[in-house]
């Protein structure tokens, strides 16, 4: 019963701010470019890799390894409506580092990785008065990997490129008019046994570009009672 009353509640919360948000005026479609920089577990792991060639091809049974590691990310977006924007972005975590490999008997290594990724987002409507944007994310991403030093990819051959999915959500407030500051959770999924899953707890920031600035130009400061020319 109370998990009853609870679930009613939300739901009530949620349908009084999606009413209210259907009163007001919806946005205008949009352009928007952001930064965002924030925590990254590159999931690496002692059978990810083997010692290179020329150290033996032994495999790894002991490795210090910093796969918690910082990220940041670039993209830029279109906002069609309130409810869908399509956006792409470039990806770069630091490289993940093994150290004191089999004891020291194998040259220490470290992978590197990017990533292009490009997905729909689609918010969840809320009052303005609000001023929080929930949103979901889905699409795909680009990535490549490389080792160096004494490790390699535990396979026929190196990383290289490969294509993944991209799941994540986050929700967004406007601080300013045209700038929102959000935090995010995003993965970038396992596939196909190669580059391990990619998690990301993300801080960011977005500018919108208003359509209508653009079309009007510049503001006239000077127009204080708004009747120059």
């Amino acid at each position: 019963m109370k998990m009853r009353k609870l679930l009613f509640s939300l739901f009530s919360i949620w349908a009084c701010v999606t009413a209210a948000h259907a009163s007001s005026n919806s946005s205008q479609p949009q352009f928007y470019a952001g930064v965002q920089g924030g925590y990254a577990d590159t999931n690496f792991n002692l059978s990810s890799m083997v010692a290179t060639p020329a150290n033996g091809s032994v495999a790894l049974t002991s490795a210090s390894i910093k796969n918690h590691v910082f990220a940041a990310r670039g993209y830029a977006g279109y906002q069609f409506n309130d409810y869908v924007a399509l956006e792409a972005g470039y990806l770069k975590p630091r490289s993940t580092r093994f150290t004191n490999i089999n004891g020291g008997s194998v040259p220490n290594g470290d992978v590197s990785e990017y990533a292009v990724d490009l997905s729909g987002k689609v918010f969840l409507p809320m009052a303005a008065y609000i001023h929080l944007s929930p949103y979901v994310k889905l699409g795909a991403a680009y990535l490549n990997a490389t080792s160096q030093g004494g490790i390699t990819r535990n396979g026929s051959s190196d990383f290289g490129y490969s294509l993944h999915p991209v799941l994540g959500a986050g929700i967004g407030y406007d601080i300013m008019q045209n700038i929102t500051m959000d935090v995010s959770w995003t993965t970038i999924t396992k596939r196909n046994s190669q580059v391990p899953r990619l998690d990301l707890f993300f801080l960011g920031f977005t500018y919108h570009f208003s359509l209508d600035d653009v079309k009007n130009g510049a503001p006239n400061y000077g127009d204080v009672n708004g009747t120059d020319p």
